[in-house]
């Protein structure tokens, strides 16, 4: 049997989930925000987070942000 082949757009039009990344690792949440000065910022409130897409959920990605922030308890939460 053959697998479908979708394009980003397609994939993205049938998972339209939007994502945080976020840690709690300290009791209240931290949330990744969007680049400031090509320097990576961070935000108690949720509504000043980065939004992913669910194509951006990749491992290397967070890992990278893993490496570059130190905070360990970071993850993906769906919105």
């Amino acid at each position: 049997m053959e697998e479908k082949k979708l394009t980003a757009k397609q994939y993205l039009k049938e998972n339209p989930d939007q994502h945080v990344m976020v840690t709690h690792e300290f009791g209240t949440p931290i949330y990744v925000a969007p680049l400031k000065d090509l320097l990576i910022q961070v935000t108690p409130n949720k509504e000043e987070a980065e939004l992913w897409s669910e194509l951006d959920k990749s491992p290397s990605k967070l890992g990278y942000y893993v490496a570059v922030t130190g905070y360990k308890g970071l993850k993906f939460e769906k919105v």
